[in-house]
């Protein structure tokens, strides 16, 4: 994206999107604190979808002056990307990345005039999606921040989200795959793409978000003893989480020594983009944790007839294995990365490699 052209203090800018090559102008309309209180960020009002500079221009002189600015050919996605120009700085990163997602079920919409799009084509969106009912209410908070912008920004008359249904949900048991069920992914490994994935993660024990985010990078080994202990650094979601490490057990070390010699990519667990039609390889992408729900662990486990399994059903396999292997409970909350065992962080993160390594040896 090109950087905003200034044009005084309190004047606006104006600049063009590299991406589309269309023009966007922006006002600040306020200031508030940065979460250290170190500094004042900007708050941001963007207007865009400008076919020239001209057009730009005089829509921000229009703003400026208390006149209202029309955009009757700004799509979906184009609002989209102004929202999240002027909202992202707001919220974390982790959270901004949920928006993204649950905007990715409008995807049908994306290119229509937002002007144009009904509560009702709103709906149909959400009740397609097969996700469950955390994804709809992400949905309808995307669908209603988006709006909210647009109604600001004279994009669109009003708010057609406030009454979008997230649908009822049952819900969604996290039993843990038994034996039998991973020694059957274990057997399709090699026969069904991605199932040497579902494998890794009922012997590492991270939420899917966290499995499918490890880079190469975060594979590391020391020698302990005269043998080599192999490990990733992870762990972002709680406090007593960050930063542990996780000792990969020998069950599953030659699938993730084999994946750090994989081209293309910097993810030991990416995404394989295949050309529509084709059976070429294009490129490795990092996969998201929609596709990896829905297209991978749903239908591998329906072709191998497991049944009412989640991929959340993986890390409790895991932490049943953790209740039945050798070592003190202080490592195993270290490995698994919550605060279930009622120990401090400094806790979790002092355990030694040595003896993470006498727990995962001992994983059935």
């Amino acid at each position: 994206m090109a950087k905003a052209k200034a044009r005084g203090n309190h004047t606006g800018s104006v600049y063009k999107r590299k991406d589309r090559g269309t023009w966007v102008a922006q006002i600040v309309v306020g200031w508030r604190e940065s979460v250290n209180g170190a500094s004042l960020i900007p708050i941001k009002k963007v207007f865009g979808g400008f076919k020239t500079k001209k057009e730009a221009l005089d829509a921000l002189n229009r703003v400026l002056s208390g006149d209202p600015v029309k955009h009757d050919n700004t799509s979906l996605k184009e609002t989209f990307e102004l929202w999240k120009e002027a909202y992202k700085d707001r919220v974390k990163e982790k959270t901004f990345k949920g928006y993204e997602q649950a905007y990715n079920h409008f995807s049908s919409l994306q290119f229509r005039r937002i002007n144009t799009i009904t509560a009702a084509e709103l709906q149909a969106c959400m009740d397609k999606c097969p996700a469950g009912k955390r994804t709809h209410q992400m949905m309808k908070v995307t669908a209603g921040l988006i709006w909210a912008y647009a109604v600001d920004a004279n994009i669109v008359q009003k708010d057609i989200t406030e009454n979008l249904y997230i649908g009822k949900h049952q819900t969604t048991t996290r039993e843990p795959l038994s034996p039998k069920d991973i020694e059957q992914i274990k057997n399709a490994i090699g026969t069904l793409r991605y199932a040497e994935y579902i494998y890794c993660l009922c012997y590492l024990g991270f939420r899917p978000g966290e499995f499918l985010e490890i880079r190469k990078d975060q594979v590391m080994s020391e020698v302990i003893n005269e043998e080599t202990v192999y490990y990733i650094v992870e762990g972002k979601k709680t406090t007593a989480g960050i930063n542990r490490k996780v000792v990969i057990p020998n069950q599953i070390l030659s699938y993730i020594l084999d994946r750090l010699f994989v081209p293309g990519t910097e993810y030991l667990f990416p995404f394989y983009y295949f050309e529509k039609n084709k059976d070429r390889l294009k490129e490795l992408r990092q996969m998201k944790v929609n596709y990896f729900e829905e297209s991978v662990f749903k239908k591998i486990t329906k072709t191998l007839g497991i049944e009412g399994k989640v991929p959340y059903s993986a890390r409790h396999s895991y932490a049943d294995k953790l209740k039945h292997a050798q070592g003190d409970v202080r490592d195993k909350a270290a490995l698994i990365g919550h605060s279930d065992y009622s120990f401090t962080r400094q806790q979790y993160q002092s355990s030694p490699l040595e003896d993470l390594k006498t727990v995962t040896d001992s994983l059935e």
